[in-house]
């Protein structure tokens, strides 16, 4: 039995901003209790997004979309991106991590993954409480001896496309 509901990547739930944050803990902890590889991605109205991806073997990684990876959504400013690196997310590079990042490791970087990304949604991307979020969550596999890195690099995609459809773009 999962410890999560998954939407899939095709369907949604629509939320708010204030009630998105406010059980982000709880959406990570159940993810990660439920093994395996799951993807968490909350877009707001503006197509810019944050996305968690949550495997035991990395255990999670938060993201925010960055300039390299924004397609049509409102682009960050200088200042929006030196916000992102006072807060203390990884700059963003080609690859598997073309968005702004941070790893949680343990039950410490949990907790403060998960506080950075509150901040970032308020402060960078100037989300309001009342906002709405759609909030997709699913599975992706990745196959033994294959690493998390190569399976980020080789199903990232846009936003707007299936990480399942082989002809989608790459980030």
């Amino acid at each position: 039995m999962r410890n999560i509901e998954l939407t899939g990547y095709h369907s949604e739930r629509l939320s708010t901003v204030d009630s998105f944050t406010k059980n982000l803990p709880e959406l990570l902890a159940a993810m990660i209790l439920d093994g395996g590889c799951l993807i968490a991605l909350a877009e707001f109205a503006d197509g810019r997004y944050v996305q968690f991806w949550v495997d035991l073997e990395v255990f999670v990684i938060g993201e925010v979309v960055s300039n390299l990876n924004i397609g049509d959504a409102t682009v960050l400013s200088l200042e929006d991106e030196e916000e992102l690196r006072g807060i203390g997310f990884s700059e963003p590079a080609p690859g598997p991590n073309p968005n702004w990042r941070h790893q949680a490791t343990d039950s410490g970087s949990f907790t403060r993954l998960v506080n950075m990304m509150i901040l970032a949604i308020y402060r960078v991307l100037r989300e309001e409480p009342d906002n709405p979020v759609k909030i997709r969550t699913w599975e992706m596999a990745r196959p033994l001896g294959v690493s998390v890195d190569e399976v980020r690099e080789s199903r990232r995609v846009y936003v707007e496309q299936s990480p399942d459809q082989p002809e989608a773009t790459t980030q």
